[in-house]
């Protein structure tokens, strides 16, 4: 399991290839702290709108709060508008399965939905247990 900071290299994190990366690195976002500091709107380029770049915010939010979470999760998690640990937290399978449901059958270009599952209420459940237990690691 990686553990990913606000240092990481954010394209490493969001799993993104060299012709995004070096469209991030021409708005000057090589790390997940300046990736998160950006302005969407200033960071589209024509190649990714700002819905994108506020989604791979999201989806690198999570990533480095919740290690466990598998990186389709976190991907998935940040299309339906899921951004925190604590916003995961306070969800509940039922909601963020319709939402879910509705990405699947929605005619949005995620080129990624193609080869990933559509998550189970098992994993939708696992997934906020690992927010759960990092809620609890760090209460105690």
């Amino acid at each position: 399991m990686v553990q990913w900071t606000l240092q990481s290299n954010a394209c490493d994190v969001l799993s993104l290839g060299p012709r995004a990366a070096g469209r991030l690195a021409t708005v000057g976002v090589r790390t997940v702290a300046e990736l998160l500091a950006t302005k969407p709107q200033a960071a589209a380029d024509g190649q990714f709108s700002a819905e994108t770049v506020t989604a791979w915010q999201r989806e690198a939010k999570l990533l480095v709060a919740l290690p466990q979470l598998p990186s389709d999760a976190a991907r998935v998690l940040a299309a339906i508008g899921v951004g925190s640990a604590e916003q995961l937290l306070h969800s509940t399978p039922t909601q963020l399965i319709a939402e879910i449901e509705s990405l699947w059958r929605s005619e949005n270009a995620h080129t990624w939905k193609k080869v990933l599952e559509k998550p189970t209420v098992r994993a939708v459940c696992a997934w906020i247990g690992i927010a759960q237990q990092a809620s609890s690691s760090r209460a105690a």
